[in-house]
């Protein structure tokens, strides 16, 4: 699937913005059940994504639905409806903390496929981790199931996760540093190219906005959710590769295939030895710049 470099919430609760939404500049989209819903409308929200959904999408969306064992994640999977939503890439797991909710959601999008008569497997899902021992279930969350296309970290400034772990949130982000340095590590290792940081809560600080995007661009996260249709640009800034890294990639794999061709592993460009580690950055360079994984 597509590394979508941002994915724009927009609550179930408000059906001008999921309408909204899907005119806008954002890679992907996040029809949310969840936090964004009082208790008491939820059942509206349903009416409202089962809607949206029936009318068509314009753009891929997740939707973020209740935890399994919140015990209305059922009929947030019933809104879904009977018939095939084409661009519906998958679901959002909050709260992600153990393998066996991944078990327990991907058994519900299989009946779905098949209720829908698509291929088993199509549904994606994507954990989200907001706890710490989430955070430490990482790897286990991440090689569950095949389902499972990326992670993301809820690392807003007073979100969820920075509650549990009693950090506390400043500009350079220290209290996060190792949280998203070790989900980028534990992804990795299962295989998922895919990682995803959380959302940035304040709306009048677009500097703010854009030095966290950078830190977690170098941290390894290749794409941020968004609350506001005036964070993408931002974003998509920070998160594509810029002309000169695109430039440089592809003389460096000109350079290295020349010289491979030749039987040699180890060549130098633009002062630099170059070998096979160097290659697989470039490569995964390009690929970003097309949104494919690398």
């Amino acid at each position: 699937m597509k590394l979508f470099r941002t994915l724009m919430f927009a609550p179930c609760t408000r059906p001008e913005l999921m309408a909204k939404a899907q005119e806008g500049q954002a890679d992907a989209l996040i029809f949310d059940l969840e936090d964004s819903v009082p208790v008491l409308s939820k059942a509206t929200a349903r009416q409202n994504l089962a809607a949206i959904l029936a009318a068509g999408l314009k753009k891929p969306a997740f939707v973020r639905l209740n935890h399994p064992r919140a015990g209305d994640c059922q009929a947030d999977l019933q809104a879904l409806g009977d018939r095939p939503v084409p661009n519906l890439v998958g679901v959002i797991l909050p709260k992600a903390e153990h393998a066996a909710d991944i078990a327990t959601l991907s058994a519900a999008l299989e009946a779905i496929e098949t209720r829908w008569a698509w291929p088993v497997g199509i549904l994606r899902i994507l954990p989200l981790v907001e706890t710490c021992l989430g955070l430490r279930n990482t790897y286990e969350l991440a090689q569950s199931s095949p389902r499972v296309c990326g992670m993301s970290l809820a690392s807003a400034e007073q979100g969820d996760f920075m509650v549990d772990l009693g950090g506390h949130w400043t500009p350079s982000s220290m209290a996060l540093a190792y949280p998203r340095s070790k989900m980028v590590v534990d992804a990795r290792a299962a295989g998922l190219p895919w990682l995803v940081d959380g959302v940035f809560m304040n709306l009048g600080d677009a500097q703010a906005l854009e030095n966290e995007c950078r830190l977690a661009r170098e941290l390894g996260f290749v794409g941020k959710m968004a609350i506001h249709p005036s964070q993408v640009e931002v974003m998509h800034r920070v998160f594509s590769p810029t002309e000169e890294e695109l430039q440089h990639a592809r003389g460096l794999l000109e350079a290295f295939r020349a010289a491979e061709a030749q039987g040699i592993g180890a060549v130098r460009y633009q002062g630099m030895m170059v070998d096979y580690a160097n290659v697989r950055l470039a490569e995964r360079i390009l690929a970003l710049s097309q949104g494919a994984a690398p």
